[in-house]
């Protein structure tokens, strides 16, 4: 169902060559791969991607990692493999996975770049992602992680020529999250989509605006996107973004069936099954989760009326 793109098109770099492996996504764009399951001391935390674009005088970092430890190797990979240091890393949502190895960054005097919104849940939450990560994988993996709230604060989509490339950062304000940024290269037409797509790995709805979601997802069909890096799963290509797209509209519509029907939010949950996605991983952790989220947010606006 989901069209990912093919990863023998790619270039994985080779363990000898850098700690950290990276997949070479086109001509100076390169994507660091995590699991897409949930985090466990196996994966220690790196369960979603992030990567780095390469221009003529430094490197810029999509994402910082899970910890400290993961943000530091992720600094050294990207500047072993592409011979320019790393002047940028841009956040693209407020989630543990993609800024809790910030301070490797700023350890080395890297600026973070945030969407506005983003930046301020990272100030409001991220002391308690930690806790929690810490009490999941253990002090040693945690060691040297602190919370840093991005400086470079964006409200609206802008072009930047950062390291001497230029990337279009795309502002969604709240979408999947409460402040997305994806990151367009112009050069090779790949798209960073962060947290706004996932292959093969269900959505999770838990912060989101879906009609904003689904209209942010239309927004990059129309861009001229030859590869995809999402925040979780493989490389692919733009049909991702109309997976994702059609998983939640089908959620959208199948919850809005079972509230007209006068299905309690305790019926609905595990009413509200939707076979063709049965495949995709956490289905069965985040499924139900969606449905309950869904509910909460259609009845709110049906007593709105």
């Amino acid at each position: 169902m989901v069209l990912g793109w093919l990863l023998a098109a790619c270039t994985a770099v080779p363990d000898s060559e850098s700690e950290l492996p990276a997949t070479r996504v086109a001509d100076g764009v390169y994507a660091f791969l995590g699991s897409s399951g949930e985090a466990n001391p196996v994966n220690g935390g790196e369960v979603g991607n992030g990567g780095f674009i390469v221009g003529e005088t430094g490197t810029v970092m999509i994402n910082t990692g899970s910890s400290y430890r993961h943000g530091r190797r992720m600094i050294a990979a990207a500047e072993q493999i592409g011979g320019r240091p790393v002047v940028l890393a841009v956040i693209t949502q407020p989630l543990q996975e993609f800024v809790m190895g910030s301070a490797a960054f700023e350890e080395r005097g890297i600026p973070l770049m945030a969407q506005a919104a983003s930046a301020t849940l990272i100030g409001q939450r991220c002391e308690r992602c930690l806790h929690n990560l810490t009490q999941l994988l253990g002090l040693e993996a945690m060691q040297g992680t602190q919370v840093i709230v991005p400086e470079r604060r964006l409200s609206g989509s802008t072009s930047l020529n950062p390291g001497g490339r230029p990337l279009r950062l795309l502002d969604f304000g709240r979408a999947q999250t409460p402040g997305d940024l994806a990151v367009l290269d112009e050069r090779s037409h790949v798209l960073f989509a962060g947290g706004l797509v996932s292959i093969g790995r269900l959505p999770d709805v838990r912060d989101a605006d879906p009609p904003h979601w689904i209209a942010a997802l239309a927004e990059l069909q129309a861009l001229p996107v030859e590869r995809l890096v999402p925040g979780y799963g493989p490389i692919g290509t733009k049909a991702a973004l109309a997976e994702v797209a059609g998983y939640l509209e089908a959620l959208e519509r199948s919850v809005r069936a079972l509230l007209r029907s006068g299905a309690s939010l305790s019926e609905a949950v595990p009413a509200g099954v939707l076979p063709d996605y049965a495949g995709w991983s956490l289905y069965g952790l985040l499924q139900p989760r969606n449905v309950q989220q869904t509910y909460l947010r259609l009845e709110a606006e049906e007593f709105d009326r």
